[in-house]
């Protein structure tokens, strides 16, 4: 046998000399290398209720645009950690009510009810979760708020300040057109109970100023319609036409203003975005509007209550002056608007 084979007894000594690691410290090492930290933890996906009376059209396109903003400025993503119950009425008032119940059983966690006609429905489906309006005249008049600063019920968000804007655009009308005496103002039969606050504030406001106002029944949808209510306003000697929001669909505003222009009757109106052939346009920015709507969403699904948050009035409003159609019309614009306006489009 070689002799270079047999393990001497010093090299056995030696062997003895380096440990061999137990078990569970191999545990431990293996234990250590496959350790990532804590798994992080799922976020939680908020349920947003959305109830709109209109489906699509170039004011639902801005507006949404503005609410999706105000979310993602205060960290909620649809697709990330927000989740819509969406539901329309495709114009249909009488499927609002059905709608807001549906969107209340979905278990969402906010409901965004933007005009009157949709807060209604919300009020009536639930009055036990958050609710944020957007564009509601005088939330305290219609009872959804004690007071604009402490609102003490379940609703809060933004308001139009429409009572002062509705006066201010007939003032306005009344410097670009001095000899205006008879003033129309596009109503939507189907809103007609929703948009009495804003009907009576033209009543009064049209009276003060020592004018005399037309109803004009318009029915939202189609052009053959709006031309119809167009060949009204001319039938009853209709001079000029101011509008009001939520009177008719704020999505033929700008239909609406094109047809007044043909027929050489000063139109003047409330959304910044849809100027068009308006001869004029007053009113707050409606896309910041529902942006700040987003942000009380947001405060609400952070833990806030909706009874101590303050109802916001608009903070950015725009003037708009068409000196194109005021040419097509022979009316020269004042120079004191023209300077007072945001824009003049010419």
């Amino acid at each position: 046998m070689d002799r270079n084979l047999i393990p001497r007894p010093a090299a056995r000594a030696a062997e003895r000399r380096i440990p061999r690691p137990a078990a569970w410290v191999l545990g431990l090492l293996l234990a250590a290398l496959s350790y990532a930290g804590p798994a992080p933890a799922q976020e939680r996906v908020a349920r947003v209720g959305w109830l709109t009376l209109q489906p699509g059209g170039r004011y639902e396109e801005i507006t949404a645009r503005g609410f999706a903003i105000g979310l993602r400025e205060a960290g909620f993503v649809e697709g990330r950690n927000l989740e819509f119950v969406k539901r329309s009425a495709d114009g249909d008032l009488r499927r609002l009510g059905p709608l807001a119940k549906e969107i209340a059983a979905a278990r969402v966690d906010v409901i965004f009810a933007p005009a009157k006609p949709m807060a209604d429905a919300a009020w009536y489906a639930s009055r036990r979760i958050p609710t944020v309006i957007a564009t509601v005249t005088d939330p305290v008049r219609v009872d959804y708020a004690v007071s604009l600063a402490r609102p003490g019920k379940h609703i809060t968000g933004v308001t139009t300040a429409n009572a002062e804007l509705i006066g201010k655009r007939l003032q306005l009308l009344t410097e670009m057109v001095p000899g205006v005496r008879r003033v129309g103002t596009f109503i939507d039969p189907a809103l007609l109970d929703s948009c009495s606050e804003e009907v009576d504030l033209m009543e009064r406001s049209v009276k003060a100023l020592g004018l005399s106002l037309v109803r004009i029944e318009v029915r939202a949808g189609k052009d053959a319609d709006i031309q119809a209510a167009m060949q009204r306003a001319v039938a009853a000697q209709v001079q000029a036409v101011v509008t009001a929001p939520m009177t008719s669909n704020q999505d033929i505003t700008d239909r609406l203003a094109e047809q007044a222009t043909l027929q050489r009757m000063p139109f003047v109106h409330d959304v910044p975005q849809l100027a068009g052939d308006a001869l004029a346009v007053y009113g707050p920015d409606f896309e910041d509007i529902y942006r700040r709507a987003g942000h009380y969403v947001a405060r609400i699904l952070k833990g806030e209550k909706p009874a101590e948050m303050a109802i916001q009035e608009p903070q950015r409003f725009r003037l708009i002056v068409n000196a194109k159609t005021a040419r097509q019309l022979g009316i020269v614009l004042p120079q004191a608007v023209l300077l007072r306006a945001d824009e003049v489009i010419q």
